[in-house]
């Protein structure tokens, strides 16, 4: 199997794609024939198509801002992201995990790679269209019996690097279903499906590049791969997220504590022993780290009238805010359990009055821990966004509009 990169000059903006990538194969020597594959990058077809929009064009909506600060984005770009997907999953600091046409992409896709400065790209708009629009004029101008990828980048999980994704394809078939093969011992594959495209894209990606190589595109020669005669435009396959075996098992916390909190955990242990708790004998301590990156620490306050308990929880989230914090990274919690103590719902509905992003590292004295955060803790909770959206629909019914509400990302 051959990779022949095609080496273009920089295309701009409704460039003539179609055009500079065939004088660019005139002058790698390449001539297309029966069974070869085109992979096109995604970042000039999203170019041709004007899908580039200009930052300071971009005004960022108060769910952008906010998000924006939870994940380190621009609220220029996060707005950008907002718009284009369709659920946001979650996220790490820099980067925004989100589904967006049946498939998680991050930062939905959004991209200031190769774009011009102050721009980002967005995704094409209609890929399968442009897959099926570059395999004809191809197939026409060459006679040839052609197919036509248009490949991503993306990271798999817990593993270092890039490799290739196909958004779209004509003229093969994305996924070759592999069940009811036999293995080298013999016994039948019954799961197995190849991801031909997918593993075609990641071959071309080692020619095409990353950075600044000039080579967006590259044909894929002698490929053992099934061509189809007139072309053969297919959805990417997909499957539901919960069926996923990544989101299915991590869709929810808690999840497996990998370390990074270890002091707050200490001092969360040291405070359980100033707990107050002579009724019960069941001391909890916690520890809040706030943004400062001050450490507030307090046990459980027992009272002969249970009502007037506090847990430790709230009793480190007074002291924090007495000092006048008010933003949080995360807090430890823990007690002399079986398992990893969890905070009850009254504490985890006043830790999630600032932010659904705050770290709960849930522990007990034998050395086991969990990690969620207080969103994950407490879905769909009640915060003061709850309230605002109230407001502004009785300010619409005031107004005398009424609307049906749409989905909201």
């Amino acid at each position: 199997m051959e990779v022949l990169g095609i080496k273009t000059a920089l295309i701009g903006i409704r460039d003539d794609l179609l055009s500079i990538l065939e004088r660019g194969m005139e002058a790698s020597g390449i001539e297309l024939q029966d069974g070869d594959i085109l992979v096109v990058s995604e970042s000039v077809i999203a170019t041709w198509e004007g899908r580039v929009v200009a930052l300071d064009s971009v005004v960022p909506g108060e769910k952008a801002i906010a998000l924006a600060a939870r994940y380190g984005k621009e609220p220029q770009e996060m707005e950008l992201i907002l718009r284009e997907s369709d659920h946001i999953v979650g996220g790490i600091p820099g980067v925004v995990l989100t589904l967006k046409d049946g498939f998680l992409y991050p930062n939905a896709g959004v991209d200031r790679s190769n774009a011009p400065p102050g721009s980002i790209v967005l995704l094409p708009a209609d890929s399968r269209k442009s897959a099926a629009m570059i395999r004809e004029y191809f197939a026409s101008r060459s006679g040839k019996n052609i197919a036509v990828i248009i490949g991503d980048s993306r990271t798999h999980p817990l593993r270092l690097g890039c490799v290739g994704v196909a958004l779209a394809c004509d003229g093969i078939l994305p996924v070759e279903d592999a069940r009811g093969q036999h293995d080298l011992f013999g016994r039948e594959l019954k799961i197995t499906r190849k991801a031909v495209a997918d593993n075609l894209v990641s071959a071309g990606q080692i020619v095409m590049g990353e950075g600044d190589e000039g080579i967006p595109a590259v044909v894929i020669r002698d490929a053992p791969v099934e061509v189809v005669p007139g072309g053969t435009c297919q959805e990417m396959p997909t499957i539901p997220p919960q069926e996923c075996m990544y989101i299915g098992a991590l869709r929810a916390g808690p999840h497996p504590y990998l370390g990074g909190h270890d002091d707050l955990i200490q001092a969360a242990a040291a405070a359980m022993k100033t707990a107050y708790a002579p009724y019960s004998g069941f001391s909890v301590g916690a520890a809040l780290l706030a943004e400062s990156g001050q450490v507030y620490a307090a046990g459980n306050v027992e009272n002969a009238s249970s009502g007037a308990d506090i847990c430790a929880e709230r009793a480190a989230l007074s002291r924090a805010l007495a000092a006048g914090e008010t933003g949080f990274r995360a807090l430890a919690v823990v007690a002399d359990t079986r398992e990893p103590i969890a905070p009850c719902g009254i504490c985890r509905q006043n830790l999630i009055e600032f932010g659904e992003g705050i770290e709960i590292v849930m522990a007990n004295t034998r050395g086991g821990a969990c990690v969620a955060t207080v969103g994950e803790l407490l879905p769909h909770p009640f915060t003061v966004a709850s309230m605002k959206a109230r407001a502004e629909d009785e300010e619409k019914i005031s107004d005398g509009v009424t609307s049906t509400p749409l989905p909201g990302k």
